[in-house]
């Protein structure tokens, strides 16, 4: 075990002394990008080498920005679960470097497809062993399922190359939506660890905010049933799932609201994302029965998603870099507020004014780089500094 304590003199730049510093910031930075890119491909559908714009769009949402955020995460809380050092230094920057050389797969002639997808794949491959390293050596099991979850998300990258590649039929298409789902999963489980104990400490509540043992393993189970139907059967029972799933997500909601949350920006911005990602099981119910916009119930996860990690990322930053989470910057109220925007506008208002869908399109795309260019604006200074305390990390 490595004692990296606040007595010594650090050689290590501070953005490469733990896994949230250089994934964060590749995360703000990619969710501009990509959406600058977007905003690009998607008006004329030009065409990607190797794969169509909106699959593209996909993966890079869910296996660049999404892969990122959850693996900057990890290797920062693994480290306090276990006591064990992650990746720092030139392992680190061996790691960013990988996620970086799987950005260019627009640019990629077929002929090189193969190199591209060992390079992006092998990203999530090395990052789930090197989350695994401390869990197993500090013999704590209790999140042994973490590890699971990112071998299973290595897996649908994987076949989402697979499919591009055309040795799996319908690869691209599992690919996405199994890593789609497999970090959503992992946003309910980290949700439920996190988010009662965050709105208790930040509003300094003197009772534990209500929970459920039922509720937590008919979500789990609920939601495993849901991708396995949703993938391979599509019927009428993942409608059904999905309804309960609503059901069971709404009645956390309510056991973990306080209202004195709508003043605290990182409180508010991860109860809410929890809402959109709740919103998403009951609009795939509904769409069965109502004709709706394509996409409709995907997107509010991907919002969810999106303002989850955001506010995630946020908080996180404050905490490992010595600063106080219950005085955040004030800016960042703003930074969660453009992005709610974009998905009023790219759910909400789309699904009403239809006629409008182009138009509508463009302004979420504006508010999503709005919001993140915040972010990246923000928090850089904190990423490339050491700890306001002196302490490694």
């Amino acid at each position: 075990m490595i004692n990296l304590n606040q007595h010594q003199e650090y050689t290590t730049k501070p953005i490469l002394r733990l896994g949230f510093r250089p994934f964060f910031f590749a995360s703000g930075v990619i969710a501009v990008i990509s959406m600058l890119m977007w905003m690009i491909f998607y008006p004329a559908l030009i065409l990607v080498n190797n794969a169509n714009p909106i699959d593209w769009h996909a993966h890079e949402m869910i296996f660049a920005y999404g892969s990122a955020v959850t693996i900057g995460f990890l290797l920062t809380a693994s480290k306090n679960w276990t006591g064990v050092q992650t990746l720092y230094k030139k392992p680190l920057l061996a790691l960013t470097l990988l996620w970086l050389g799987g950005r260019f797969l627009p640019f990629v002639a077929h002929d090189f497809l193969i190199y591209q997808a060992v390079i992006d794949s092998s990203f999530l491959v090395l990052s789930t062993l090197a989350i695994a390293w401390p869990i197993i050596k500090a013999k704590n099991w209790n999140n042994v399922s973490i590890v699971a979850k990112l071998v299973l998300l290595s897996a649908a990258h994987i076949l989402f190359y697979l499919g591009l590649l055309g040795v799996v039929s319908q690869g691209v298409y599992l690919g996405i939506y199994l890593g789609f789902y497999l970090i959503i999963s992992l946003l309910f489980m980290m949700s439920r660890r996190l988010l009662p104990f965050f709105i208790e400490r930040g509003l300094g509540l003197n009772t534990e905010l209500k929970n459920s043992k039922f509720l937590d393993l008919a979500s789990l189970f609920l939601f495993l049933a849901f991708i396995v139907f949703e993938l391979f059967f599509q019927t009428i029972a993942s409608t059904i799932l999905a309804g309960l799933l609503f059901i069971v997500h709404s009645i956390r909601l309510v056991n973990w609201h306080h209202h004195g949350l709508w003043k605290k920006p990182l409180l508010w911005s991860i109860y809410l994302a929890y809402g959109l990602l709740t919103l998403g099981f009951g609009l795939h119910a509904v769409s069965y029965f109502v004709s709706m916009m394509p996409n409709i119930s995907t997107h509010s996860f991907a919002f969810g998603f999106a303002l989850m990690t955001l506010s995630m990322m946020a908080r996180v930053s404050l905490g490992h870099t010595g600063r106080n989470v219950f005085q955040p910057p004030k800016q960042i109220n703003l930074m969660f507020i453009l992005l709610t925007l974009a998905f009023i506008t790219r759910v909400v208002l789309v699904s009403i004014f239809p006629e409008y869908y182009t138009n509508l399109i463009f302004i979420s795309q504006l508010l999503w780089i709005l919001s993140f260019s915040g972010f990246v604006i923000i928090y850089t200074p904190m990423f490339f500094q050491a700890r306001l305390d002196g302490q490694f990390g």
